[in-house]
């Protein structure tokens, strides 16, 4: 499950320029959009590292950009669904700790918490390492803990998105026209 949030920009300021340069405008516009659309995912990757404690290479793993083309100069960037795994916020305890450990500890933005009856362990067969707990007193079955999903937590950043992305924006489509409108003004 992913969840794409949206947000336009208004060209009227640049109408007369980019009418102007004809045919050569989409081109223009799809690279600005992209342009815009990457600096406004960064800063909110930015943002929501500083916030959970993640590291943004996992944070950025579950971005997806979907790029301007000059046919359809909109671009997107959709956030999957999923928690994230409680191993991603820090996590340290004994491992394997064998039954006499003091649980995990992890950092969520709220501070540092502890779960007593929790372990980290690494899958013998996928090699997948994470943070888990026993159903029962008995050693199987086990499950893996969570913490909050990312669209839930890139919510709060959406205005950090915004603000950079339409300063890129404006920043970006001046520069361009300025460019395409220079003698032999470079391919659009």
């Amino acid at each position: 499950m992913s969840q794409r949030f949206d947000f336009s920009i208004d060209v009227k300021s640049f109408a007369k320029e980019l009418e102007a340069l004809g045919n050569r405008a989409p081109a223009l516009m799809a690279r600005v959009v992209n342009r815009a659309n990457v600096a406004g995912k960064t800063a909110m990757v930015k943002a929501v590292s500083k916030d959970t404690g993640i590291q943004q290479k996992n944070i950025e793993r579950e971005l997806r950009i979907n790029k301007a083309t000059r046919f359809a100069p909109v671009a997107s960037i959709e956030i999957r669904g999923r928690r994230i795994p409680l191993i991603a916020f820090k996590a340290r305890g004994p491992e394997p700790s064998r039954g006499r450990g003091r649980g995990v500890s992890y950092t969520l933005p709220g501070g540092r918490q502890r779960i007593g009856n929790a372990f980290i362990g690494t899958m013998p067969h996928s090699g997948h390492r994470g943070v888990f707990k026993r159903v029962s007193k008995k050693r199987l079955p086990i499950t893996e803990l969570f913490g909050p999903s990312l669209p839930h937590v890139f919510e709060k950043f959406l205005s950090v998105f915004e603000e950079v992305a339409l300063g890129s924006f404006s920043k970006n489509m001046a520069h361009e026209i300025n460019f395409a409108n220079r003698p032999g003004g470079g391919p659009l």
